[in-house]
């Protein structure tokens, strides 16, 4: 099958200022604060399968600003993000009304010590949904906080792809993870993995020279990205090892910086190798 995702925008153009807005289904609405373009489409296609209609905004403070103009019904909030945090967003926007002061506000994180979550519901939150999410837990989170169900099953990748993401390395990557959001994503996924594949190596370059240079707060940002992009392509030791490297840059305090960088260069080597054996049988099919 030839390749159709070429023509696809690179990840950083679906970055958009403004809401991306589905008007077309009834139902409550509601607000994902996401900054990752991956994960937000991701969640958006999750989310076509409830009665609900969805707004996404990519930092805390448009966040705030589409909180001001639409009363949402429920709101996921991404963490760590560019301008403003889930946190304090979540802390402004309770301010806001009435109404806000009383709907769910869920934060969906990486992030999810007993420590991390105790934060989050001190500071308003109700709830805290583990990424990479899926449609079990978002089903979940609709159930409890708006009572409402799927409409539709998700679509299963058929079983001639199927055979192409056997769990032929769980010690690698999360197989059940990379199917989910490979079905989700449909064409669009060989286009995000070849991005992540090149990008890959440029991030892990930036992350060294961050540590090189002693600069707590550029390696928390390139971690951090490099760590919610590594989760949808279930490269879950590469995240884990880049969300150690994201703490402790946003700590200021980077002295053990160096050995887990070395541990985040062997496991994305590992996974990279895997994943492109997965993206040359895609491009077969």
């Amino acid at each position: 099958m030839q390749d159709d995702a070429d023509n696809t925008p690179p990840i950083e153009d679906e970055i958009h200022a403004s809401a991306i807005t589905m008007p077309e289904v009834n139902g409550p609405r509601v607000l994902v604060v996401e900054d990752n373009p991956v994960m937000g489409q991701i969640i958006a296609k999750l989310l076509s399968a409830f009665p609900v209609q969805h707004d996404r905004v990519t930092d805390g403070l448009e966040a705030i600003e589409a909180a001001h103009e639409t009363d949402y019904a429920l709101i996921l909030m991404d963490i760590l993000m560019p301008k403003m945090g889930g946190v304090q967003a979540t802390k402004e926007i309770r301010k806001l009304s009435a109404h806000y002061g009383g709907i769910p506000i869920v934060a969906v994180t990486a992030r999810v010590s007993e420590r991390d979550m105790d934060q989050y519901l001190a500071e308003g939150m109700s709830g805290v949904v583990k990424k990479p999410i899926n449609r079990l837990n978002l089903a979940q989170v609709m159930l409890d906080h708006l009572g409402i169900a799927e409409k539709q099953t998700a679509n299963e990748p058929d079983s001639y792809e199927a055979a192409a993401f056997e769990n032929d390395g769980l010690d690698i990557l999360n197989w059940e993870t990379l199917n989910e959001y490979r079905a989700i994503l449909k064409d669009k996924f060989k286009h995000f993995l070849k991005d992540y594949l090149v990008a890959g190596p440029d991030l892990l370059a930036a992350i060294g020279q961050a540590i090189e240079a002693d600069d707590a707060t550029t390696l928390q940002f390139h971690a951090h990205k490099f760590k919610s992009t590594s989760q949808v392509f279930g490269a879950e030791v590469v995240s884990d090892i880049a969300a150690q490297l994201e703490i402790m840059g946003k700590n200021g305090d980077i002295r053990e910086a160096i050995p887990a960088f070395h541990d985040l260069h062997i496991a994305f080597e590992r996974a990279q190798h895997a994943l492109k054996k997965k993206l040359v049988l895609l491009q077969n099919m």
